[in-house]
């Protein structure tokens, strides 16, 4: 199962970078697999640690693809990293080991923290079909623009059905940055 959060990480200067990730998670080990070039797979690498954000608002998702990333956030507890003051929970974990790969080397990560900050105040679908988009638009350079564009009219779906201000601001946001995405395609 791939769980989606937001991982923090730091390079070696101190500065960090928010990324979504979908996650695979077996107990006390989390496995992240970063695509080559970007910023997680280089921190992954020099710091060997990051944290693991576990967060409901899809709004998070958006403003790091975007790059609208200026976040409130805290030291973490164990290792020399930030988690999104915001999350429901965070990890904070150290890396074992890593599987090589050309496209995406899987790091092998143990978790050296678990931090529970609220209570998960339950689903909401809008919130997921705006996560989805966030998906489509990191693929848009892979994906044919039909493909895009049915995907993004299926989802509109649950958000009109289902979303809240902040959801339909999020959409907008992204669905806005795919349409320029694709224009530039």
């Amino acid at each position: 199962m791939i769980i989606e959060t937001i991982i923090s990480t730091i390079n070696n200067k101190g500065e960090v970078n928010f990324a979504p990730f979908g996650i695979k998670r077996n107990k006390k080990i989390i496995y992240i697999s970063p695509y080559i070039p970007s910023k997680t797979l280089n921190n992954l690498i020099s710091t060997k640690s990051a944290v693991i954000n576990y967060i409901n608002e899809c709004s998070y998702f958006v403003d790091c693809i975007i790059g609208e990333k200026k976040f409130n956030t805290s030291r973490s507890h164990e290792i020399n990293g930030y988690y999104l003051k915001n999350s429901l929970a965070h990890d904070e974990v150290r890396v074992l080991s890593v599987k090589e790969d050309e496209i995406r080397p899987t790091f092998k990560c143990e978790v050296i923290g678990e931090y529970l900050h609220k209570k998960y105040p339950g689903y909401n679908r809008a919130n997921g079909a705006v996560i989805e988009a966030c998906i489509l638009a990191t693929r848009v350079k892979m994906l044919k623009k039909t493909k895009i564009e049915n995907e993004l009219n299926y989802l509109n779906i649950s958000v009109e059905k289902t979303a809240g201000k902040n959801e339909l601001k999020s959409w907008h946001k992204i669905k806005k940055f795919i349409e320029n995405e694709l224009i530039k395609k």
